[in-house]
C-alpha cells in the first residue's frame, strides 16, 4: 500500500468519525484526537436565529421593542423589588415545546432621583442644621404644607440651633410645639416655642419620567440633653412602590395583550 493510499484511507476514517450523528435526537460529532469542530455560523450573511439581550430605559421603548419581536413563544415577567420587567421572546411554550430562552428585553424600571433621595434618608436622625438644609434642598417635592410654608419652618429650625430644648407637646391642630430656652454666655435666657408639623405630604415620582405620587411622611423629633434631633419616616413606602409597579404592569400588559408572570426569569 502506497503512502498516498494510506493518507486517503486516514482522511476517509477521520471523515467517517466526524460526521454529525444523533442520540435520542441530540446531534453530536466525534472527532479524532488533536482536531476541533469549527463553528462558521458567524460568516453567514445573517444569524440562523435571534438571540441576545436588550436593556431599555423607558417603558415606551420597552413596549416598542417587545412588539417588534413578540411571537407565540414569548412571555412577560415582572417583579416588585427591585422593580423590573422582562420580555422573553423564545420561552418554553405549550405542549412540551422547548425553546432556547436566550433572546430577551429588560426594562429595569429605574427609580426616580426624588424617590431615591427621600427613601435614602427616611428614619435617619439629623441635627437641626442638617435637617433644615435637607428640607430646603428638596422643597420642590413638598405638597402639604406648601413649599413656602415649609421653607419658613426650615428657617425657624435653623434659627433656633443655639438654644436648649426642654420639652415638646402635641397640639390639637396636628402640630408639635417644642419649648426651648435661649442660652447666653452659658446662662438661661428667654423661653420660646418652635412649631413643627406632625406630618407632611410629598408629591414625587417613583420611576424616572413617571407621574408624581402622594407620599405621606411622619415628622419625628427627640430632645436629648437640650439638643434637638429631627427625622421623618415615610408611611408604608413599599405599598407605594407596589402600586407604581402595578400601574406600570397594567400599561405594559394592555399594550402587549398578555398577562405578566410574577417572577424572575432565570436560565
Amino acid at each position: 500500500m502506497t503512502d498516498q493510499t494510506q493518507f486517503a484511507d486516514a482522511l476517509a476514517a477521520g471523515a467517517a468519525l466526524s460526521e454529525v450523528r444523533r442520540v435520542d435526537g441530540a446531534p453530536f460529532v466525534v472527532v479524532p484526537p488533536g482536531y476541533d469542530v469549527t463553528d462558521l455560523s458567524n460568516h453567514l450573511p445573517a444569524p440562523l436565529r435571534k438571540r441576545g439581550k436588550a436593556v431599555l430605559r423607558d417603558p415606551g421603548s420597552f413596549i416598542a421593542y417587545a412588539k417588534r419581536h413578540w411571537g407565540p413563544s414569548a412571555s412577560l415577567y415582572f417583579q416588585n423589588d427591585p422593580p423590573s420587567f422582562t420580555a422573553l421572546f423564545n420561552d418554553h411554550h405549550g405542549q412540551g415545546q422547548a425553546d432556547w430562552r436566550d433572546f430577551l428585553a429588560v426594562y429595569p424600571a429605574p427609580l426616580s432621583r426624588e424617590w431615591q433621595t427621600w427613601m435614602g434618608s427616611t428614619g435617619k436622625r439629623m441635627g437641626q442644621e442638617d435637617f433644615a438644609f435637607f428640607i430646603e434642598t428638596n422643597l420642590p417635592d413638598l405638597l402639604e404644607p406648601t413649599a413656602a410654608d415649609f421653607l419658613e419652618i426650615a428657617q425657624s429650625i435653623q434659627a433656633t440651633k443655639k438654644v436648649n430644648f426642654a420639652s415638646g407637646i402635641r397640639v390639637t391642630n396636628g402640630q408639635n410645639q417644642l419649648v426651648y430656652e435661649e442660652t447666653i454666655e452659658s446662662k438661661a435666657g428667654e423661653k420660646g416655642q418652635l412649631t413643627i408639623p406632625e406630618q407632611f405630604v410629598l408629591a414625587i415620582p417613583v420611576f424616572d419620567g413617571d407621574a408624581p405620587y402622594r407620599v405621606t411622611a411622619k415628622l419625628r423629633y427627640r430632645i436629648d440633653g437640650g439638643r434637638l434631633a429631627l427625622w421623618y419616616d415615610l408611611e408604608r413606602p413599599h405599598k407605594v412602590l407596589e402600586d407604581a409597579v402595578s400601574m406600570l404592569r397594567g400599561q405594559i400588559e394592555k399594550q402587549l395583550g398578555v398577562v405578566a408572570l410574577h417572577g424572575v426569569f432565570a436560565t
